[in-house]
Parts: structure tokens; sequence; C-alpha cells
């Protein structure tokens, strides 16, 4: 997994390291070295960090996470037989992402 860009998704949801750091059970200076690359994240709580809204392109750099993405909605389109709205979004699309990741780490 590449280094998960958590400055880009503490920025987007407007919360500081230490906020991230109660979110996640873990003492601040955790998320300090996660930030910093110079430690990686235990497995659950990168299901904890999808939870909280961390986009596939944040988690997983934007190429492998676009990819993700769409072939996330598209499995959700297919199951589903929704369709994309007049703009080619679906509703509720970074729900369905969520929900697409988490049971994505399940099956790991």
């Amino acid at each position: 997994m590449s280094k998960i860009d958590f400055l880009s998704f503490m920025s987007r949801q407007k919360i500081s390291q230490s906020e991230l750091a109660e979110a996640l059970d873990v003492h601040q200076s955790a998320v300090s070295q996660y930030v910093s690359g110079k430690s990686g994240v235990v497995f659950d709580k990168v299901e904890k960090l999808v939870e909280l809204g961390i986009t596939p392109e944040e988690l997983f750099g934007e190429n492998v996470g676009k990819k993700m993405r769409d072939a996330i909605i598209k499995d959700y389109l297919s199951k589903s037989g929704a369709s994309t709205g007049a703009t080619g979004e679906i509703p509720n699309s970074l729900e369905i992402v969520k929900e697409g990741l988490i049971e994505i780490l399940k099956r790991i």
C-alpha cells in the first residue's frame, strides 16, 4: 500500500492530528508518525479511516484510488440496477464508495 495522504484527509475533514488520534483510539504521536511516513497504519485503523470518510485516492494514491472508486461504483450499479444522474454522478456516491471499501477490507 502506498503512503496514505493524511494531510489531504485531515484538511478535507477539517480535523487536527489530535482529533484524528482520538477517533482512531491511538496516541497523537502515532498519528504524527503516520503523517510523516515514519510508521505504517495498523490494519484495523485503516477500516476506521474508511468509516471516517477517507477517499480511495487518499488511501491508495491517485491512480489506484480512482480505479478502485470506479470499480466500486460500477459494481454497485450492476448489482443495484441503478443509473447515474444527468451529470454522470450517482446519488450518495461517497457513501457507496465507503461501503465498498469496507466490504473489500473485510475480505482481506
